[in-house]
């Protein structure tokens, strides 16, 4: 998969809320879509970008920054975060106290490949303040380019309709179209 290459002349940046089931769908397809080309084609960006009507879509934002300020990778977050994000949906969490959906974060963390964080180590990186920070930032980020709904893709600064229902072929035609120019 690409990586972020500020210089690649398509520069692809989503925003992802990683308890949203259309991000889960829509991750698949644009994967398979950027494992294409290479990151002197496509530089590209995920930000996360936490929805209110997700209850731990913030907690799972922190996750990425967690790993990333643990030297790994916030993708690996990403991937761990949408093959368990049924766990964090309301109706499993609502027995739950915070504490618990906490340590089910951290146990994410501990048991993803890529990612290995002792669990402990993970919750309190998603407590702290640093983290905390980052993840705003991000978020506010996505509301200073008025998004509003996850997922929400920007290419050379443009937002264009892309959604859950865009396979492999529509992203790597999209992507043709754009490098073209």
């Amino acid at each position: 998969m690409p990586l972020p290459n500020r210089s690649a002349p398509l520069q692809l940046h989503g925003y992802f809320d990683l308890t949203c089931p259309d991000c889960k769908d829509t991750w698949g397809p644009l994967k398979a879509a950027l494992a294409e080309f290479n990151s002197a084609q496509i530089g590209f960006t995920m930000h996360t970008f936490s929805l209110a009507n997700h209850r731990y879509g913030f907690t799972a934002a922190s996750g990425a920054h967690a790993a990333e300020n643990a030297h790994k990778d916030p993708f690996a977050w990403m991937e761990a975060m949408f093959a368990n994000q049924d766990k964090f949906w309301d109706e499993p969490t609502d027995n739950l106290t915070g504490t618990q959906v906490f340590e089910l974060f951290g146990q994410v963390a501990e048991d993803a490949p890529g990612l290995r964080i002792p669990k402990d180590e993970f919750v309190a990186a998603l407590k702290s303040r640093p983290v905390n920070l980052a993840t705003r930032t991000t978020w506010k980020l996505g509301c200073a380019n008025a998004v509003s709904n996850t997922p929400t893709f920007f290419a050379n600064g443009a937002r264009f309709a892309a959604d859950d229902t865009w396979t492999k072929a529509q992203w790597v035609q999209f992507f043709n179209q754009v490098l073209s120019q």
